[in-house]
Order: C-alpha cells, then structure tokens, then sequence
C-alpha cells in the first residue's frame, strides 16, 4: 500500500526528530561561472574571492562549493551513486516558431538542419520546438537513458523537418500579444521544471527572434522592461528555483535595439548570455563550458528583504583578470512557511520523486543484514562539500537527517525510517574529510515481504539541500 500526500505530510509533522531542527533559511542561490582572460574556467577559487551586495548592502557568503570536476571513482559490485559523471550538466534547446516570422522560421530550419550533425554529442541534451499555438513538440524528449542520447544530433533532421512541415501554417489568429507572452513563458517554465530532476545547474537555449511584452500600466517603465513587465517575476522567480538559465539564440537578419537589449536582459536575469547568428552546435559547447564549472554561492538576506520586488546582485572575483558570469537580478517573493515546513516540503517531493535527487551527493554498497533476517546493510558515503559545517567552539557541527523510505513500483511503502545525525569535527578531521572525498555511514534496515527497493534521503537542515539514493534489493 502507497503512502498518500496528505498521510506524509502528516507523518513528518509529528515526527520527534525533524521537530528538532530549526529548519532551513530562506537563502538567494548564485551560481557564478568564472573565467579567465583567455576564456578558461577558474574553479579554485574560495569563498573569501567572493563579494556580493543585495541593492548595495553587503552580504555575506552563507554556504559555498566548488565546481565538481573530479571523475567519480567507478562503482564496486552492489554499489550505487546518485552521481556518476563528474559535474553533470543537462541543457535543451527550445526552437521557439511563437517569436517567429516566417522568413526567420525557415532560415533557422535549415541552419539547425545543416550544424546540429556536426555537435560532438548529444548526451544530455534535449530539444524542443514550440510551434505556432504555442505547444512544446519533443524532437529529442527528456526521458530515460537511451542508446541514442549521444548520437541523436546525427539523425536529427528527419525528424525536424517532419515537425516543422506539419506545422507551416499561419499563426491562429486567436493568439494575441498577452497569449504569446503568457504561453512562451510557461514553456520555458515547463521545460526548467523537467530541467530541475537533474543535478547541478540547467541551461535553455531558447532560439527566437525576441518576445512579446506585457506591461503593467501601474509601474512605470523608464526603460527597464524587467520591472514593468506582467508575468516575468513569476518565470524569473520559476528559473531561480529550478536553478535554470536562459541562453537566447537569435538568427533574425533585422535586429533591433529592442530586440538586442531584451533579450540581453533575460540572459543577465537568469545568469545565461545572448548569442546572435552562431551556429547552435558552438554555442551547445559555449554554454556547457560556465555551467559545467559553475559554483554554488548562498547568502541569506534580512528578512525585510523579502518585499515582492526585483532586486539588484552585485557579485564579483576579488582575484585580478577573473571575471563572472551570473545573474544580476532575482525577485524577492516572501516565503511564509514555518522553517519546520520548509524542511518537510523537499523530503515529500523526494519520497514521491520517481528519480533520484543530486543536490547532496550519495554512494551505497549494500549488502544482507546478516544472521538471515529480511533487509541491507548500508555503507554510505556522502559527499561533505554539499553540507554545511558550521564552525562553533573550534568544532565544525552539521545537522542531518537520514530517511530511510521502503517501496515497491508504486512508490513508498509504510512510514520511512528516520535517523538523526550531528556530525561534529575537528578542523583536522574536517579537512581530512573533504580530501577524502566522502564521510561513512553504516547502517542496518530491516525490510518487509513486498519491500522491491529502498531509498534513502539525506536532507541537510543548515541548508535545505537534499540527496536521494535507490537501491535494489529484490
């Protein structure tokens, strides 16, 4: 029998141990990409190169990783790991017909016929187009792993060209101004929704000729269409929280000032950049390169920060000749949740997730219990630059918490098992950890009849960051 929405919910609020945590802050995630003056990404940097100030006033760093570019070790027999390529990255490209005329529509057609062969892979990366009405046609869809994730750029052609000619047809006249606006921002949204099961930072490359704006008569402009605009605090606010940026690609042979100045302002709202008239293959390997080597910034704001306005990111390298790519702006949407519900809230997502989550990085053999009773024994490793230790009394203190969830192909079974941990280190050992890589967990759970597999959930109270690990063990 599943375990409902609601009975979970339930379930985790009279939970004992999770009403022990204070429950995570309310944190701006950055993900800055830095560069060097040749062009090459720097990922040695720490968290004291950085500065950053909120609408002018200084904040500082509250969590801090690296870029992940180590290759992980390979996997042992009945060993399983929630990441296995060193600093994953999953990218789509949104062929938007919408934002098109037709001219435009039919000379970005047959560039995309004649440079997307020519990527070197396809491997995670997806590709959408958006047709006339405003509905998201698969081309390569978000799914599991094929043979062909790789390859598919090679035969892509057939498959565009039958999309494309099902779908020269006049824009319905039905769809006006505020339609184009309002259904061109839920595709981006949907497909950073699709984006945010994968680990680390995304990337949309959105192929269009610019957007429709609509404005809202009781702000003035004075230039700034981000401030003025309807409807783009809500995508601004959607890209952030599925830490997706947006890349436009534009083809068009009649740019204009506004055309150029809108869509560079989406790229810098989302931390993406604007290309013009490049082949979409070259740009593919442009946007991987910051975003495979991007790290995770966190700060936490005053809580008058939170008033339902735009603000202004001021984030830069205090080491010479680096320069950032990262977004300047995010809107300040209050969250009115309990700290305590703030924690729950991604524990239920990851409990029904039918994927695992990446955010804190999981390794498990396993193995029987032993003594011929039904269940695993669990050696973890978890990844400790994805977890804050706060340093207090010269001892470095974590806030975890481990659920241990049974299923079956429906989903979870029964209640999950949950365990609290506190790691609490010495500088040394902290810095033996982070060398090594991983901190060990051992633990037994028992298992029932209809258990076909366990997973575990590993939540970080400090931060809010969550990793999720399934394991077989039928």
């Amino acid at each position: 029998m599943t375990i409902s929405s609601t009975l979970l919910t339930a379930t985790l609020t009279a939970s004992a141990l999770l009403a022990q945590a204070p429950g995570p802050p309310v944190l701006v995630h950055l993900y800055p990409a830095a560069i060097d003056a040749s062009g090459q990404p720097v990922t040695d940097l720490t968290a004291a190169d950085f500065k950053i100030a909120d609408e002018n006033k200084p904040e500082s760093v509250y969590f801090f990783r690296k870029p992940d570019t180590a290759a992980p070790a390979p996997l042992a027999p009945l060993e399983r790991a929630n990441r296995l390529v060193a600093g994953p990255h999953t990218m789509v490209i949104l062929f938007d017909m919408l934002n098109m005329n037709q001219a435009d529509r039919l000379e970005t057609w047959k560039a995309f016929d004649k440079n997307m062969p020519q990527m070197d892979s396809g491997e995670n990366v997806y590709f959408y187009v958006m047709n006339l009405e405003g509905t998201l046609i698969p081309i390569h869809a978000f799914g599991p792993k094929s043979d062909d994730d790789k390859t598919w750029p090679k035969n892509v052609a057939p498959l565009l060209d039958k999309v494309m000619k099902a779908a020269s047809v006049a824009r319905p006249v039905q769809v006006g101004q505020e339609d184009m606006v309002k259904k061109t921002y839920k595709a981006l949204e949907d497909l950073s929704a699709q984006l945010a099961e994968y680990p680390g930072r995304h990337d949309i490359i959105w192929v269009t000729n610019g957007i429709q704006n609509v404005y809202n008569t009781k702000h003035p402009c004075n230039g700034d269409w981000v401030e003025c605009a309807l409807y783009v605090p809500h995508l601004g606010f959607t890209l952030d929280k599925n830490a997706t940026a947006v890349n436009p690609l534009c083809y068009s042979s009649d740019l204009s000032p506004d055309v150029n100045r809108d869509l560079g302002e989406m790229a810098r709202l989302t931390g993406g950049h604007a290309y013009f008239r490049e082949d979409v293959q070259a740009v593919v390997k442009e946007v991987g390169l910051p975003a495979a080597n991007s790290y995770l910034v966190d700060y936490e704001p005053a809580a008058d920060n939170w008033d339902n306005k735009w603000h202004v990111i001021h984030i830069t390298c205090e080491r010479k000749g680096v320069k950032l790519q990262v977004r300047e702006r995010y809107y300040a949407l209050p969250d009115s949740r309990q700290p305590l519900d703030r924690l729950r809230a991604p524990i239920i997502a990851a409990l029904q997730s039918p994927t695992d989550i990446a955010q804190i990085g999981l390794r498990t053999k396993f193995s029987p219990i032993g003594g011929g009773k039904p269940g695993v024994h669990l050696a973890m490793q978890i990844d400790p630059a994805d977890i804050l230790l706060k340093e207090d009394g010269g001892k470095f203190k974590g806030l975890l918490f481990l659920l241990i969830s049974d299923r079956n192909a429906s989903g979870p079974i029964g209640q999950p098992a949950q365990v609290p941990l506190s790691p609490e280190l010495t500088g040394e050992q902290r810095d033996m950890l982070m060398k090594a890589g991983a901190i060990p967990l051992e633990q037994d759970h028992p298992t029932a009849d209809a258990t076909q597999f366990v997973r575990l959930i590993l939540v970080d109270a400090n931060t809010g960051a969550l990793g999720s690990l399934t394991i077989p063990v039928k």
